[in-house]
């Protein structure tokens, strides 16, 4: 995977996230997802491999047409720490930043997703 590859899609899938996670909506979001775990998957490189599990685990609530909210909630909690995790290692030098700001938009739209499902 090319540096260039890699951060022009991190661009791509930070300015779809922009409007935040939910806004995105889930037809334009599994595409995204899908296309992000075959290529972590591919990577051979365990750390990536294990978010490519979560983003499976995300694509399959997200495909079910009665999904928990507060579940993938919790995946996109999940997700932004592997992300982050992951801007420390190899492949994060190059894109360090970029993950960073990716990891740390998933959690906080995973936390935002879980406080509005949960207030009673």
């Amino acid at each position: 995977m090319a540096e260039n590859d890699i951060g022009g899609a991190l661009d791509l899938t930070l300015a779809s996230l922009g409007e935040g996670v939910v806004s995105l909506g889930v037809a334009a979001a599994l595409p995204q997802i899908e296309a992000w775990q075959e290529r972590l998957a591919a990577s051979g490189d365990p750390d990536l491999e294990a978010v490519a599990k979560t983003l499976e685990d995300l694509r399959n609530q997200l495909g079910s047409p009665d999904f928990d909210p507060v579940s993938v909630g919790a995946l996109l909690m999940s997700l932004g720490d592997q992300v982050e995790q992951v801007a420390g290692v190899e492949i994060g030098e190059r894109v360090g930043g970029k993950l960073s700001q990716l990891g740390a938009l998933l959690g906080k739209e995973g936390d935002s997703l879980t406080d509005r499902m949960t207030r009673v």
